[in-house]
């Protein structure tokens, strides 16, 4: 059972910061400085890319 929650926990991480990066990304593009000016988005995206490989891993 905890080994099916952590994969779930994994994917559902992955499915928030991707959603996320898509709607502050999309929010920059119409406002520009709105977001970046209190959030760096590489901090995002790098969060994006080690949560995509941890839930792969767990695959």
């Amino acid at each position: 059972m905890e080994k099916l929650s952590k994969k779930i926990i994994a994917r559902e991480t992955f499915y928030f910061l991707f959603w996320l990066s898509l709607t502050l990304v999309f929010l920059e593009i119409m406002a520009p400085n709105i977001v970046l000016a209190y959030f760096n988005l590489n901090y995002l995206f790098l969060a994006l890319v080690v949560s995509g490989i941890y839930s792969l891993i767990k695959k």
